[in-house]
């Protein structure tokens, strides 16, 4: 990895309640497990997309531009995640339909898995399972709070194992899950 990577992306925040408490926290536990400096603007203020507190100054407004660079040896795989989840609300499901996406934490497992160079391998039941392969990932039927570990080998396996490792600690930031297991 080439410690010049730089990436830009222009994103609108689409989650109806801004870039709040909640969308704040997984962008900054994300952004945490990549060495790249990444930085966030938003109406001409700028903090670093580590820092749960300077992201709480921007003060996002659903609807506005948000501007996310990120230089370093894995800002590639860094932008990757963090773009998808800006485009998919930070994951954040206030209005839950029962059934609507009941497969979703399947869906992330495999858009996070594919963002990185390693190969990674989902240990589950005596089985490795590709978690990049449709197919494989079809075959899959877990609750997002099922144990399971995951083989990483590669370039980005550190970034890849944290990313990973985040999935599986906030059960894959699946709203009706994580409020039935802690309430």
């Amino acid at each position: 990895m080439n410690s010049d990577n730089e990436y830009r992306s222009e994103l609108r925040i689409g989650n109806p309640l801004g870039f709040h408490v909640r969308p704040v926290q997984r962008f900054a536990e994300l952004a945490q497990a990549f060495k790249s400096e990444i930085t966030v603007e938003i109406d001409d203020r700028q903090a670093s997309g580590k820092s749960v507190m300077g992201l709480m100054s921007l003060g996002g407004r659903y609807g506005a531009r948000m501007s996310i660079k990120i230089k370093g040896e894995d800002a590639r795989q860094a932008m990757d995640i963090i773009r998808y989840m800006v485009e998919e609300d930070f994951f954040v499901e206030d209005d839950i339909q029962p059934g609507s996406r009941p497969r979703r934490h399947i869906e992330r497992l495999r858009n996070f898995a594919s963002c990185f160079e390693s190969d990674i391998r989902i240990l589950l039941d005596g089985r490795e399972i590709d978690p990049t392969s449709e197919e494989a990932a079809e075959s899959l039927d877990f609750p997002p709070t099922e144990d399971m570990d995951f083989k990483v080998e590669g370039s980005d396996a550190p970034q890849a194992s944290k990313v990973l490792q985040k999935l599986l600690d906030y059960r894959f930031y699946v709203e009706d899950v994580m409020n039935a297991t802690s309430g």
